[in-house]
């Protein structure tokens, strides 16, 4: 059942992948970022963002600590990266707001976490992802936490091209003056 549960945020991973780079080809039928942003395009983004991540949390849990790996680095280290990469994605979700962090329009936002960097949410939870399979210790658990974090990597260059057409001479501004990382 693990193993199912690791495919089961696979494939999450994969559509949303594939649904991020067909809109891109195809910005008169964009699926991403919404067009009308409502209760309709919350429950599709976070049904997704639920099962992918309940995916990988199961695919962890169920084969908890198969390398058996000794504590000190599942829980100093594993856990210390996601309780405070955890801490630092929402901090990051709450600053841009909500619905802005999926797709809704908004303003750009410059301060905060994200005057250090343009992607400190990605930052943040490349860093949980890396701390899951810390913690959890188990191949399925890298599997799952693994497609997250390509996802998230894959992600960035698109988003940072939908944010230049959106806010066009302010965006690049920002870029040039904030690392993409850090």
């Amino acid at each position: 059942m693990s193993y199912v549960s690791a495919l089961l945020t696979l494939l999450c991973c994969v559509a949303v992948a594939a649904i991020v780079a067909w809109s891109e080809r195809h910005p008169d039928r964009a699926i991403w970022p919404p067009r009308r942003f409502g209760w309709g395009a919350r429950m599709v983004t976070w049904s997704v963002t639920i099962i992918a991540i309940g995916g990988a949390y199961m695919a962890g849990r169920l084969n908890w600590n198969a390398w058996h790996w000794p504590d000190w680095i599942r829980w100093y280290i594993g856990f210390s990266l996601v309780f405070v990469s955890s801490s630092v994605s929402s901090w990051a979700i709450i600053q841009l707001g909500l619905d802005q962090s999926m797709g809704a329009d908004g303003n750009l936002v410059t301060t905060g976490p994200y005057a250090r960097s343009r992607n400190p949410t990605y930052i943040a939870n490349l860093a949980l992802c890396g701390g899951w399979i810390l913690l959890a210790a188990s191949w399925p658990a890298a599997i799952a936490a693994g497609s997250l974090a390509a996802l998230y990597i894959f992600a960035v260059p698109y988003e940072e091209r939908w944010l230049a057409r959106k806010y066009g001479a302010a965006y690049s501004e920002y870029r040039e003056r904030v690392p993409r990382w850090l």
